[in-house]
């Protein structure tokens, strides 16, 4: 995996933070974990919109690139149109797997579209205030989100499987604990909404 820098390049407009970001502003991520330098900070609304292109920029992708839009994507803006905050990620390091090591010449290069994903209530441990019961998903189509008619999806159950659902619909190296776990919770102490993360074959939501 990948070390990043995340850099403020320029500000296209008002930032409404307080204080306002500024060029130079910078956070770092390793192994995961975000870091932002003594007396630094970094904005939650733009945080939002880097969060599910940081674990794909941390890692390296075997699709091929006629199908797949990462290799290709440095630049992410925060989603305040007076104020556009535009931010540069960089590789800074790479970080040895643990497992046996990745090699891309093993394996034959992904060039059909990227696999489906399903986001399913594996099971409630508490009270869901939005009602979510188990069986109910969403699903994840090339770059877009379906529900089925009808049926509802928690806004913060969705926002917390968001960040990986990029990721998982990717290769990995065999040490990344991408590979592995396929479970999100909700941010609710109280619901504790379980969702498990699966492929969908169909090709067609």
């Amino acid at each position: 995996m990948y070390d990043l820098k995340v850099s403020v390049t320029k500000v296209l407009g008002k930032c409404s933070a307080h204080p306002p970001m500024k060029p130079g502003d910078y956070i770092t991520v390793h192994d995961g974990a975000i870091q932002i330098p003594e007396g630094g900070y970094i904005c939650l609304w733009a945080l939002q919109s880097l969060l599910p292109v940081l674990a794909l920029k941390e890692r390296e992708s075997a699709e091929d690139r006629s199908v797949d839009w990462v290799w290709r994507v440095r630049h992410v803006q925060c989603p305040d149109p007076d104020g556009r905050v535009v931010y540069c990620i960089t590789r800074t390091g790479e970080k040895e797997p643990e497992a046996p090591p990745f090699r891309p010449a093993e394996r034959p290069r992904a060039s059909g579209p990227l696999p489906s994903l399903r986001v399913v209530v594996d099971e409630v441990r508490g009270k869901c205030t939005a009602g979510m019961s188990p069986g109910d998903h969403f699903l994840l189509h090339s770059g877009r989100i379906y529900m089925p008619a009808g049926q509802p999806f928690c806004l913060y159950a969705l926002q917390a499987a968001l960040p990986l659902l990029p990721a998982k619909q990717r290769a990995h190296h065999d040490g990344d604990w991408m590979l592995h776990d396929l479970r999100v919770l909700c941010p609710d102490p109280a619901g504790n909404v379980y969702m498990r993360i699966e492929p969908w074959e169909d090709e067609q939501p």
